[in-house]
């Protein structure tokens, strides 16, 4: 699995090239290193685990909040290997939520809150 930028999540230059972020799409914190978005692909968990280009979510302690990200596949490179960009979301399916509570990425009280909110 591999990481790859798309610059219509970006408002500013990255990696990924000049902006070419949309007013619909939701925009990627400009904090957020590489290094960061390839380690939060790493630890994302699959929405559906038997299927290896399923969308993966990911769970960031932001300064005030937790913040979620949602990986999307967009093509399998030569090798097999799939390649990822992610996003900001608001849409968390309740059995991620579950599988970030049981793994302490969040705890139970914010388990009860955020599948109320997001799922």
């Amino acid at each position: 699995m591999r990481y790859v930028p798309n610059p219509a999540h970006k408002r500013e230059v990255t990696e990924a090239g000049p902006p070419r972020w949309r007013p619909d799409k939701e925009p990627c914190p400009p904090e957020m290193t590489p290094r960061e978005r390839v380690g939060l692909l790493r630890e994302s968990v699959p929405e559906h685990p038997d299927s290896p280009s399923s969308r993966r979510f990911a769970v960031r302690r932001g300064r005030s909040d937790s913040e979620f990200f949602v990986a999307q596949a967009t093509r399998t490179a030569e090798g097999g290997e799939v390649e990822y960009h992610g996003y900001p979301t608001n849409r968390v399916p309740g059995k991620v939520l579950r599988r970030f509570r049981d793994r302490g990425d969040i705890t139970v009280a914010e388990y009860r809150q955020l599948v109320k909110r997001l799922g």
